[in-house]
């Protein structure tokens, strides 16, 4: 069993993207009760492995989604925060008479100018 696993690695290595070898279970998934002589204790640890590395993956993808969605409104509110800079600084500085495009264009491309980054933080 154990020369099988290891020519199965051994061939298909060098698809895999991790330098991890991957985890291989042996076990029986069949209902039937086990054979006079099958190794049983290492077919129930195997299984028992198996189920609870499942119920591993199955957590640490709720937790990474939920983790990408906290990152994401994390960037949804900078993006928010830096607007509203952008806009305060744009209402601030344009008057009745003045070039409304100029006064735009000049916040966009010298922010620094303005302190936009300042009230971001």
């Amino acid at each position: 069993l154990m020369r099988v696993q290891s020519a199965l690695i051994w061939n298909i290595s060098p698809l895999m993207s991790s330098a991890q070898p991957p985890v291989m279970y042996t076990t029986s998934l069949w209902s039937l009760p086990f054979e006079s002589g099958a190794p049983v204790r290492l077919l129930q640890a195997q299984e028992r492995a198996l189920l609870r590395d499942l119920r591993s993956a199955i957590d640490k993808r709720i937790e990474n989604k939920i983790a990408s969605a906290r990152q994401f409104a994390v960037r949804v509110r900078n993006h928010a925060k830096m607007v509203d800079c952008y806009l305060t600084t744009y209402y601030n500085h344009k008057s009745l008479f003045g070039n409304k495009k100029q006064i735009s264009d000049q916040i966009i491309e010298h922010p620094q100018n303005y302190h936009i980054y300042e009230g971001l933080s």
